[in-house]
């Protein structure tokens, strides 16, 4: 009921908004409401009989309509004392099927108060365990590359490596490198009235300003981010212990041209791992197994009349469990396009790729081929405009033109 309330209130803001005109403006927040819709008909060919209860593995072809990852958010941003501003966004989005989250997903709902330097983050909100957005139809394509992967989930929904419950702060030293101290309570279900801080971690990021566009050096972005998990160790029932990763990331600008612009992504996660495991019988033996995984994605986006005309991109990602017993390894490729026929709305197609080897095969099935025609819309209106776009609300979630 209170989540409710709290969009009441937003929406009153903002038909209050020619009131307070003329009546002290600057004591109304900025409002900012954002949405994306994503449609797509995908198409898959599975082999292999996976032990993982998710529909889209099933062994077969089928085609189905998809609208997940489709999301809705609103926002607003007041002024505070001695330099500082506050910022409050409500956000749900649509999971997908038989994922055990229900029809809708609240994925954020968080506060936050930032200076120039400083910004506190405390709420449920996407984490730290990915440092790069890569141009994929949806966040979680190639989510097993991409991702350091929550040991705490069952695997039968994504959303449990994207978001959980944060309390998170960050300094920005000469406006391009963010350090980030963060601790997490990541859903865990075989304990899922424990709301005590189950992860932490710190990033440091090198980012170049997004008002530098066209001024754009070799390195975009690049940086490195640590997360650790507190779970129980198996090997010392009653006690627990810390399953640590690290990843990498860098963004490249191969040619940063205002009409033909070419970039080059490229992530890496190291799981260090429990000790003793050897064999995949579950999905906590393939999350807290020692591993190895690349990703990387070149772009190629045309600009036309200085606005988005069309996009192509081409990647591919290899991922190794090296202490398993037999082998373990998988890997993925993954190609798409994105043509604007208006507006923020556009046509998309992608192909992927991906197959497992090795003990992989019984949990994960062996392969798949996935095709996926469909629309997407994005939109986001600020009422009462005050502040700049470092923390917008379409920053939060994916994005595949930028």
């Amino acid at each position: 009921m209170k989540k409710y309330q709290l969009t009441i209130v937003f929406l009153g803001l903002i038909f209050m908004q020619g009131y307070g005109q003329g009546r002290g403006e600057d004591l109304l927040p900025e409002i900012e409401i954002g949405f994306k819709t994503i449609t797509t008909g995908n198409y898959f060919s599975n082999k292999g009989i996976p032990s993982l209860n998710i529909p889209v593995l099933n062994e077969g072809e089928r085609t189905i309509s998809d609208f997940s990852d489709s999301y809705f958010m609103i926002g607003a941003r007041q002024k505070l004392y001695k330099g500082w501003r506050g910022q409050m966004v409500l956000g749900f989005s649509f999971p997908d099927a038989n994922t055990g989250l229900g029809q809708v997903f609240y994925n954020q709902i968080m506060a936050r108060v930032e200076n120039k330097k400083n910004i506190i983050t405390i709420g449920r909100t996407t984490t730290q365990t990915t440092l790069g957005s890569f141009t994929t139809f949806r966040d979680d394509d190639v989510m097993q590359f991409n991702y350091i992967l929550n040991p705490f989930s069952r695997g039968i929904n994504t959303e449990d490596n994207q978001y959980a419950n944060v309390l998170e702060y960050t300094h920005i030293f000469k406006d391009r490198l963010y350090v980030t101290l963060h601790g997490e309570n990541y859903q865990s279900f075989s304990n899922p009235n424990d709301y005590s801080l189950n992860g932490i971690g710190g990033s440091i990021v090198y980012r170049v300003p997004e008002s530098q566009v066209w001024q754009r050096e070799i390195i975009k972005e690049i940086g490195v981010s640590s997360v650790n998990f507190d779970i129980e160790n198996p090997n010392s029932p009653g006690s627990n212990t810390y399953l640590s990763n690290l990843a990498s990331y860098v963004a490249l600008n191969i040619h940063p041209d205002p009409v033909h612009f070419v970039d080059f992504k490229l992530m890496n996660i190291t799981n260090f791992g429990i000790d003793g495991i050897s064999d995949i019988t579950s999905y906590d033996d393939y999350t807290r197994s020692k591993s190895q995984s690349f990703f990387g994605m070149v772009r190629y986006l045309n600009r036309k009349l200085e606005r988005p005309n069309y996009q192509i991109s081409l990647g591919g990602g290899y991922k190794s469990l090296p202490e398993i017993n037999g082998g373990a390894n998988q890997y993925v490729l993954i190609s798409n396009m994105f043509y604007r026929i208006g507006n923020n709305f556009d046509l998309l197609v992608q192909y992927r790729y991906h197959e497992n080897r090795g003990e992989l095969i019984p949990l994960l099935g062996k392969s798949q081929h996935r095709f996926q025609v469909g629309l997407s819309f994005s939109f986001n209106k600020i009422f009462n405009n005050q502040f700049d776009d470092r923390n917008s609300i379409l920053n939060l979630e994916h994005g595949y033109i930028k």
